[in-house]
């Protein structure tokens, strides 16, 4: 009796042991690779583990790997896409994004007032001045520009004349950007801006003080941009007239109802 109890004991771990059905692949097995637009992939792959079909998620390559018998890959992956829909669905919000155009440059400083006017960007001015040591920055524009995601938005108007060119026209410039996505985290998410677009040209003075002569000098950034709420950041500078002057934008973008 005691030996049939031990023989019994001794075959018990292997009758408990876990089946391994999601490591085991067969010839008619298929990989089917789904590509995930706006939740993160390693968190969809959460949500449809435990099946009989083998996942590897990668947030970067923005994919899921997925690979078993086709009807179960079919159902998983059917799954993937349902939940991928609903997170575009509620993660849909507005974005509004200022826009800050500021003028570097080697003039005389000026009044107090553009000291007031750049108040909102200490910080970012205040790491302008540590990098780009000119004497005088100022705000020639502030622009203000609001979407939906995936959308493509643009403005376009004038910019002041630059301080140290006085009696030139102003500046025509224009802002695009082809969509506007955010990251799924609930704190501080990340808006990325594809193909973030300023242009302008900058009348530049090519005669003697005063005589009015001047020349168009196009000024351009072309970037993908990306954000956290809240914060000011600079894309991008361009000088105007070699050295003495450059031309700044800086972006900050909130979420809105």
């Amino acid at each position: 009796m005691m030996k049939i109890i031990l023989l019994f004991a001794m075959m018990m771990p292997a009758l408990l042991w876990p089946q391994t059905a999601t490591t085991e692949t067969s010839p008619a097995d298929v990989t089917k690779v789904v590509r995930v637009r706006t939740a993160r992939p390693e968190k969809l792959a959460e949500l449809v583990l435990g099946g009989p079909v083998i996942i590897h998620a990668n947030d970067a390559l923005k994919a899921i790997v997925l690979k078993g018998k086709p009807a179960d890959v079919a159902k998983v992956e059917q799954t993937i896409r349902e939940l991928d829909t609903a997170s575009t669905t509620a993660a849909s919000r507005n974005i509004e994004l200022m826009v800050y155009i500021v003028n570097g440059s080697s003039a005389a400083p000026t009044s107090s007032t553009q000291a007031e006017k750049l108040a909102a960007l200490t910080p970012v001015i205040k790491q302008l001045r540590a990098i780009f040591p000119y004497s005088e920055y100022q705000l020639l524009s502030t622009m203000l520009l609001r979407s939906g995601e995936r959308t493509k938005t643009s403005s376009s108007g004038l910019l002041k004349a630059l301080q140290n060119a006085p009696g030139l026209p102003p500046s025509v410039y224009s802002i695009q950007y082809n969509s506007a996505t955010v990251s799924p985290e609930a704190t501080s998410p990340t808006i990325h801006l594809e193909q973030f677009h300023f242009d302008t040209r900058i009348p530049v003075p090519t005669g003697p003080s005063g005589s009015n002569n001047f020349q168009n000098v196009s000024v351009g950034i072309y970037t993908d941009v990306d954000l956290r709420e809240g914060q000011k950041v600079v894309v991008g500078n361009s000088n105007i007239e070699s050295a003495d002057s450059a031309l700044f934008v800086i972006l900050s973008a909130k979420l809105v109802p």
